[in-house]
């Protein structure tokens, strides 16, 4: 899994706004199967920690691959917010 830079910054400011340690990366059931979901929640005893781009990443024990993921920033009219690339996209 890669964060750029652009949103390792807007994390940052989130993370020290909202008082936590990082972010986890979590699957839940969409409409094509598992869709790949993040949350400031604090780590579950069964997930993975792994410090990306120097953002802790907390990752669900059901998430098997996080190769080609992509944490990036996508502008919009409301400013900027979190886009994951290269997860299922189906819907």
């Amino acid at each position: 899994m890669n964060i750029t830079d652009g949103a390792k910054k807007l994390l940052e400011n989130v993370i020290s706004e909202k008082g936590v340690d990082g972010i986890r990366l979590f699957t839940n059931t969409g409409c094509c199967g598992p869709q790949f979901a993040l949350s400031l929640d604090s780590p579950l005893e069964s997930d993975t920690i792994q410090t990306i781009n120097g953002i802790k990443l907390a990752i669900d024990s059901e998430v098997s691959d996080t190769e080609g993921l992509t944490l990036d920033i996508e502008e919009n009219d409301g400013g900027a917010g979190l886009v994951l690339i290269g997860g299922s996209s189906c819907c």
